[in-house]
């Protein structure tokens, strides 16, 4: 299932987060098209707008875009329909940019509806700010090759241990355990994730997906909550599976800062 922008982590300020991305903004009412750029501009990143999905799609094959932000019911092409050819394009840059859905239609069909159309995640109208940038962020970190978190997000903890807080009555010792059994288990868990993913053992995938997420639960990391589950059921059903290594690639990233900023916990 697609991330839940109720979810998302919430941003301080904007400052320049998105300094360098250029974002294709695929919206036809200008309202939203001008609320929009204002948001985005002033984080830094370059806008550009098309008014429907058939301009959406002519842009992605002149110019470079490192996010989409694709309004669902558009005229002449809606962002479905532009989705679907989007990921169908032979350059391989251009059909893997990741498309956020903007959209007033949240119900579970409909987000089924849009990740197998192909969109990487969803905002539920109206916008908010800080949803929006965070949506972005972590949307164009999932495509970063060496694997690294955005500094914006890295910076900050990644994880939550309220849930462990809550069981432990109080028990440090108990805490501290928790944390260890994090470190010492679950990056070995990860890693063969990735290796079954690089074999395109998806059954293997899906399994160790399903044994991940109550762990990625548990400690709070909220950033890959949903994408994990979306790892597990497109590795089950056999669907979509040319977006699977950036996702996995980004679950490491994620698991590999918090193993960090959790051995600082601890020491």
């Amino acid at each position: 299932m697609l991330p839940q922008n109720q979810k998302h982590m919430q941003l301080s300020s904007t400052g320049n987060k998105l300094f360098g991305k250029t974002i294709l903004v695929a919206e036809d009412v200008e309202m939203n098209q001008h609320l929009i750029r204002h948001i985005l501009e002033s984080s830094g990143a370059r806008v550009v707008i098309a008014k429907n999905g058939s301009e959406a799609l002519d842009l992605v094959q002149q110019q470079s875009f490192d996010c989409i932000l694709m309004d669902v019911q558009m005229p002449e092409m809606d962002g479905i329909q532009a989705t679907e050819q989007i990921r169908n394009l032979k350059d391989i840059h251009a059909s893997s940019i990741p498309i956020i859905a903007l959209t007033a239609n949240c119900e579970p069909d409909d987000l089924i509806k849009y990740e197998q159309a192909g969109m990487d995640d969803y905002l539920a109208k109206p916008i908010v700010e800080s949803h929006l940038l965070e949506a972005i962020l972590s949307s164009t970190g999932s495509r970063n090759e060496n694997m690294t978190v955005p500094s914006s997000l890295a910076d900050n903890k990644l994880y939550d241990l309220n849930m462990i807080q809550s069981v432990s009555g109080g028990d440090s010792a108990f805490i501290k355990k928790m944390i260890l059994l994090f470190i010492e288990t679950v990056p070995l868990n990860v890693h063969e994730l990735v290796e079954a993913t690089s074999n395109k053992n998806w059954e293997h995938v899906s399994k160790m997906a399903h044994k991940l997420k109550s762990t990625i639960d548990s400690m709070g990391i909220r950033s890959i909550h949903e994408q994990i589950r979306t790892v597990e059921m497109n590795a089950k059903n056999q669907i979509n599976l040319e977006r699977m290594p950036n996702m996995v690639r980004q679950i490491e990233s994620v698991v590999s800062v918090c193993v960090q900023q959790l051995g600082r916990e601890v020491n």
